[in-house]
C-alpha cells in the first residue's frame, strides 16, 4: 500500500529548516484550515522563534520531554528536536486523526520515530492526562488558530518546575483593544484602543497567563515576548509555590491612558481618584489587568545571539526580532509612534534616533521597540517628549 493510500489523502514533500516533511497537496494554494491536516507555511517565522527560544532557554541543559498538543503535521515539534539539539523526547498530539498519522510518518522520515510519540487526542485532554499521570513536560508549545485562552490552565498544570510554556495568539483584535467586548469575555480584561496596540496585546496575553498560573499556585514569568505580522508569542518560565506566584502576580496592574495627549501611567488599582488626565485634564481610559513587568529576558535573547544560529539564513528574520528585544526597554508598558507625536505637536516627524538621543541626554530612559521601529519607548512625561519633538523638528 502506498503512503498516500495509507494516509488517505494526497501529499507532497517540502523542506522547512532541517525538516523534510510530507504535507497535504494544496499547501500554499488553499486556506490551511481547509486541508486534511493543518500546515501554514506563512507561520515558519513563528516556528523559527520557537526553535531559538527553546535553544536559548535550555542552553547548557536538556529538555527531557516537550509536548505540542495542537501539532498539525508535526513540523514544529520535529524542527525543535532537530534544530535546537536540546530536546530528548516529544509528545505531538492532535484531535485530527489524519494529523496523528502524518505526524508519525514525518517523525520517521526525519529519523525521529523513536523520539516522537504521535497521539490522536484532544489538546486539553492530553494536557490533563499528562498532569494526572505525572508526566509533565519541560517545554509545552500551544499554537492554536485564534486564542490560546482555553488551553492555558491545563498547559500550566502539565509543565514541569522551571519548565517553559510558549503560547501563540492570532486574535490580536481582542488582545489589542480593538474588540473590547471579546477581550472582556475571553480574557476577563478591560481593554481599549490606543496608539500602542501591539504592546497592549503582548501585555494582555502575558497577564492572562500569569493570572491563570497564579490561581493554580504557580508562578509564570515572561522570558520572551514577540509580536510580529499576524501573531503574538509569549514564552514564560513556570515554577511552583505560593510566594513565587504572589511575586509574579504583583507585576499585574493597569494602564491609565489619555486619548487626548497620549500620557500613559501605571497603576496597581483600576480605581483612580480622578478620571481626568494629570497632564492635560482630558478623559482617560483604564486598561487591565495586564502584565506591567519585563516582557523578555535579555539574557535569553543574548544566548540566542551568541549561538551558531545567528549566521544561519533560516533564522535571519527571527534573529532581527531577538536583536530588537535586546535593544528595547522591557518594563515600559507603552510606546509613542513618532508620526503621531508630530501630528499632535503640529510639526513634521523628527528622526527617531535623534529623539531617543535627546531624551537620554535629559536623563530619561528611551529606546525604539520591535513592535514599530518608527516609535519610541520612554519614561519621560509626554509634555517633555512633545517639547523635544517641536524642538527637533526645527533643528
Amino acid at each position: 500500500m502506498s503512503l498516500e493510500n495509507e494516509l488517505g489523502f494526497p501529499v507532497k514533500y517540502i523542506y522547512e529548516g532541517k525538516a523534510r516533511l510530507l504535507v497535504p497537496l494544496g499547501v500554499g494554494e488553499v486556506d490551511p484550515s481547509a486541508l486534511p491536516v493543518f500546515y501554514n507555511p506563512a507561520s515558519k517565522i513563528s516556528r523559527d522563534i520557537a526553535v531559538l527560544s527553546v535553544l536559548g532557554y535550555f542552553t547548557g541543559r536538556s529538555a527531557r520531554l516537550m509536548c505540542e498538543p495542537l501539532a498539525g503535521c508535526g513540523v514544529r515539534t520535529i524542527r525543535i528536536i532537530l534544530e535546537s539539539g536540546v530536546v530528548e523526547q516529544a509528545i505531538a498530539g492532535d484531535i485530527n486523526k489524519n494529523a496523528a498519522r502524518l505526524i508519525s510518518a514525518n517523525a520517521s522520515i526525519n529519523g525521529l520515530g523513536d523520539r516522537v510519540r504521535a497521539m490522536h487526542i484532544d489538546a486539553n485532554l492530553l494536557l490533563a492526562k499528562m498532569h494526572a499521570e505525572h508526566e509533565r513536560a519541560d517545554y509545552i508549545d500551544i499554537d492554536p488558530a485564534g486564542s490560546p485562552a482555553r488551553f492555558i490552565e491545563n498547559a500550566c498544570r502539565a509543565t514541569n518546575r522551571d519548565g517553559m510554556l510558549g503560547a501563540s495568539a492570532t486574535d490580536l483584535a481582542a488582545l489589542s483593544g480593538s474588540s473590547a467586548t471579546t477581550a472582556r469575555w475571553r480574557y476577563g480584561m478591560h481593554l481599549a484602543r490606543t496608539v500602542f496596540p501591539k504592546e497592549v496585546a503582548a501585555r494582555a496575553l502575558a497577564g492572562f497567563i500569569v493570572m491563570t498560573a497564579a490561581r493554580l499556585g504557580l508562578a509564570a514569568n515572561p522570558v520572551l515576548t514577540v509580536v510580529h505580522r499576524h501573531f503574538l508569542r509569549v514564552f514564560v518560565r513556570l515554577n511552583r509555590g505560593r510566594s513565587k506566584a504572589l511575586r509574579a502576580s504583583s507585576e499585574l496592574g493597569y494602564l491609565i491612558h489619555c486619548k487626548n495627549c497620549l500620557s500613559t501611567v501605571k497603576s496597581m488599582s483600576p480605581v483612580v481618584a480622578n478620571s481626568k488626565c494629570h497632564e492635560c485634564d482630558g478623559q482617560v481610559v483604564i486598561l487591565g489587568p495586564v502584565w506591567l513587568g519585563e516582557l523578555s529576558d535579555k539574557e535569553l535573547a543574548g544566548r540566542v545571539l551568541e549561538s551558531s544560529k545567528i549566521d544561519d539564513p533560516t533564522y535571519s528574520e527571527a534573529i532581527k526580532l531577538f536583536r530588537g528585544v535586546t535593544e528595547e526597554i522591557q518594563d515600559i508598558p507603552y510606546y509613542y509612534p513618532v508620526a503621531e507625536l508630530a501630528r499632535r505637536a503640529s510639526t513634521s516627524p523628527p528622526r527617531v534616533s535623534r529623539l531617543i538621543e535627546n531624551l537620554r541626554e535629559l536623563g530619561y530612559r528611551a529606546s525604539t521597540t520591535h513592535h514599530d521601529h518608527s516609535a519610541i519607548k520612554t519614561d519621560a512625561p509626554i509634555s517633555e517628549v512633545l517639547k523635544l519633538v517641536r524642538g527637533e523638528s526645527r533643528a
